[in-house]
């Protein structure tokens, strides 16, 4: 019997080293130096200005912006921005985009690498100045994410939060040197849809972090974005040019041609249109035309998109089941070819009305999709089932494998068809084509921990080997959530740009920020959770590891154990008890930012053990869940539900 617990024990022990841990590491810095003989400022005074372009893009500005507040936050010095024409005579500075000064000190540069890239920049020092350039892609935000790097390195400059930026305050700043280097993030592009980046007025939280806003911001455009083939480029109630419902005209175009409304989680687009050539090449025009439509109305996103519904459901009429056999039963075989199409027929309408119009189109891989198009070769390695499924050049295809269990790595046999989808879908995709569109949250209960906490970065590491170019990640994106969502959030951002960063030590570095004084019983309460969710999957029920499953119960959160979480916030509260009248700012923020972690233990008592506490008790729960709740505007207790009840 004790052997049998000790192996238990080794094993639970080992998993929980592996979702914690992941790989140590971080990015490479031989090519940069501090020189302790030289300053960028001095006794608060510096030689240097910010050179701009004469015509700088929108993120190249910001850079400079960015730069001159942090520098001046950290030591009293505003640096002065000028253009590429009105450098000042005998300024040492620091050039941020291809200014005349980038191109008089290398002429020959080869910026090839960085054609179209939206993060990846180009750093080198010459005399004592320091150059960053990037594409002049997406408005110059690689040259941003570069001004962040060495505002890092010159004065500790790291973002956790929007109320906690951290910098180091000195009169005086070395200067670093930078032999020539292009840094490149693991992912070129980014996302974590969570609240913070999409409620807050402006999207300077999302982009201190270096993520993109998925559905409000410039890159996507966002009548589109989502689930949109049969919600917004051809529905059954949609008219033709003779006033006739296209449910009615072409009922070979839908799953339901008889739905009135927008159904976006039951219908669905044939992709073959009954298996009727005339019909699909009609269907194809119509939707390209609307395609034009929202490509010719927002000039600026680059990305369209053409994701199918979110419902379970493919055609089976008799044209998509021939057809399947062709794409080797995948159902996005038959998307891909019917996108393909469309795309066709849609560049060829922008070669005449719009030329230099360049954008790129996404489709999803999800649910029935989610199977790629692929065959084994006689290596035994995976292969495009045929050339009709290659993606065309301009495609995107968002792998979403909803169903992964992410509380295990891609390699665990718990997502052995996941894994082999992701190893198929790479072989479909170029490097450029495929992206990753995973999730952080619990869909269903926002109050109680996601199991993914530690196999975040093992399964990044795994996008980046199938050379995924975008990774977005869906945490509660409707509402403001517990649960550690800033620590998330944070560990996050910096695991997309640096895959094999450590995340117990970024979780660690990030709570000895945000919770200072009460830092240790708050980093306890974080090991608690890891551990338990852990011992939980690899001892108890490592099916419910999803994103949609139910994932508290008795046997995971037992009540001693939630107590034990009660006594971290306990401690953590005493932790900060001297700043109540030392510093009274300090500590309601600090108490409000435990508190918001106390709402989980709120929960998970009320919803499985209320009997166990006396009237008294249940109140005083209730009087926090009320102020916290409302300070923290948390409205939301899962996925298009309200503020869970939990008091009645």
């Amino acid at each position: 019997m004790k052997k049998g617990i000790s192996l238990i024990l080794a094993a639970v022990l080992l998993l929980s080293c592996l979702l914690t841990a992941c790989n140590s590491g971080g990015a490479d810095a031989s090519y940069k130096t501090k020189l302790e003989d030289r300053y960028l400022v001095k006794q608060g005074v510096s030689d240097y200005v910010l050179v701009l372009p004469n015509y700088a893009l929108a993120y190249e500005t910001m850079a400079a912006q960015e730069f001159a507040y942090f520098m001046e936050q950290a030591t009293g010095c505003k640096l002065e921005t000028v253009t590429e024409t009105t450098v000042p005579a005998g300024k040492k500075y620091i050039s941020l985009g291809k200014t005349n000064q980038f191109m008089a000190a290398f002429p020959k540069a080869d910026l090839s690498a960085l054609d179209g890239t939206m993060s990846s920049y180009l750093i080198e020092s010459k005399d004592d100045n320091i150059y960053i350039t990037g594409s002049k892609a997406y408005r110059g935000q690689a040259v941003l994410w570069g001004v962040y790097d060495i505002l890092n390195d010159l004065i500790g400059y790291q973002y956790y939060h929007n109320d906690e930026i951290y910098f180091e305050k000195s009169a005086d700043v070395n200067l670093w040197e930078y032999e020539k280097k292009v840094v490149a993030p693991s992912f070129d592009m980014r996302t974590h849809s969570t609240n913070y980046i999409y409620a807050f007025p402006n999207d300077t939280h999302g982009t201190r972090l270096r993520y993109i806003n998925f559905s409000r911001g410039l890159e996507w455009d966002p009548l589109t974005v989502g689930h949109s083939q049969v919600y917004i480029f051809l529905a059954p109630r949609d008219e033709d040019a003779n006033g006739v419902r296209y449910g009615d005209s072409h009922p070979e175009w839908f799953l339901d041609p008889t739905a009135s409304g927008v159904a976006k989680n039951e219908n669905q687009l044939c992709w073959t249109a009954g298996g009727n050539p005339e019909s699909l090449d009609l269907m194809q025009t119509v939707i390209a035309e609307e395609m034009l439509h929202y490509v010719m109305m927002d000039s600026e996103a680059t990305f369209f998109m053409l994701g199918q519904q979110d419902t379970e459901y493919v055609c089976q009429c008799q044209g998509c089941t021939k057809a399947m056999a062709e794409w080797g039963g995948s159902a996005c075989g038959l998307q891909i070819d019917f996108v393909n199409g469309v795309i066709e027929k849609t560049e060829a309408m922008l070669d005449q009305q719009a030329p230099e119009r360049e954008v790129l189109y996404a489709i999803y891989a999800y649910k029935p999709t989610e199977t790629p198009p692929v065959k084994t070769d006689e290596n035994g390695s995976f292969a495009p089932y045929s050339d009709r499924i290659i993606p065309h050049e301009k495609l995107r295809v968002f792998f979403a494998p909803v169903r992964l269990n992410f509380g295990f790595p891609y390699d665990s046999p718990y997502n052995a068809d996941a894994y082999k989808n992701l190893l198929g879908w790479d072989a479909v995709c170029t490097d450029e084509q495929l992206m990753v569109y995973t999730y952080d949250l619990n869909i269903h209960q926002y109050f109680v921990n996601f199991f993914n906490l530690g196999t975040i970065a093992s399964h990044m590491q795994d996008y980046e080997k199938a050379g995924v170019s975008y990774l977005l990640s869906q945490g509660v994106s409707d509402a403001n959530a517990p649960c550690f969502d800033e620590l998330r959030s944070y560990c996050i951002s910096r695991l997309m740009w640096d895959t094999s960063l450590n995340t117990q030590e970024l979780a660690a570095d990030f709570i000895d920020h945000y919770y200072k004084d009460a830092a240790e019983p708050m980093q306890k309460l974080f090991d608690m959770i890891v551990d338990q969710n852990a011992w939980y999957l690899a001892v108890k029920d490592p099916g419910s590891g999803v994103a949609t499953g139910i994932t508290y119960n008795t046997t995971c959160y037992p009540r001693a154990f939630v107590e034990k979480m009660d006594e971290q916030i306990f401690a953590a509260m005493d932790a900060i008890a001297h700043l109540e009248n030392q510093d009274p700012e300090q500590y309601e923020l600090l108490k409000a930012r435990i508190m918001k972690e106390y709402l989980s233990n709120i929960y998970l008592k009320m919803v499985m053990y209320k009997d166990s506490y006396t009237e008294s008790e249940v109140d005083e729960m209730e009087q926090i869940w009320f102020t916290y709740t409302q300070y923290w505007h948390l409205t939301r207790g899962g996925e298009g539900n309200g503020l869970p009840e939990i008091f009645q």
